[in-house]
């Protein structure tokens, strides 16, 4: 399996954006073609010491943004076309964010904090 991850506690993202990230990194790199199976909820919770409920909503919602499909008995692959306009754009906005709040949190900055400043520095 391409699908290399590690998780990092200490990032401050939760264990399933990492999960998430790392799917759609893997896809955009190629690293991960559209006709190799992911690995099996269970499997993939094994591998990475993480409840399989975790693992799950990774898939989950890469499944709603369109970046995999889950057939019934064969596993979980990738979608053969990869999302475009909103959908795509949706996921890649919502992983900047959190990418963005968790690290400010780090910094003692709030979220509201953090959304003032993006709009004053906005063209």
């Amino acid at each position: 399996m391409p699908l290399h991850l590690e998780i990092d506690y200490d990032r401050g993202i939760p264990v399933y954006r990492q999960i998430y990230e790392a799917v759609t990194a893997a896809l955009a790199s190629g690293a991960l073609q559209r006709d190799e199976q992911l690995p099996t909820i269970h499997e993939l919770a094994a591998r990475l010491e993480v409840n399989p409920n975790t693992v799950s909503r990774a898939y989950r919602e890469l499944e709603q943004d369109g970046f995999i499909v889950g057939k019934r008995g064969l596993g979980t692959f990738p979608l053969a076309e990869r999302p475009s306009g909103a959908r795509a754009r949706e996921g890649v906005l919502r992983a900047i964010f959190e990418r963005a709040t968790a690290e400010a949190a780090r910094h003692g900055i709030s979220t509201s904090d953090m959304i003032r400043f993006f709009q004053r520095m906005s063209p």
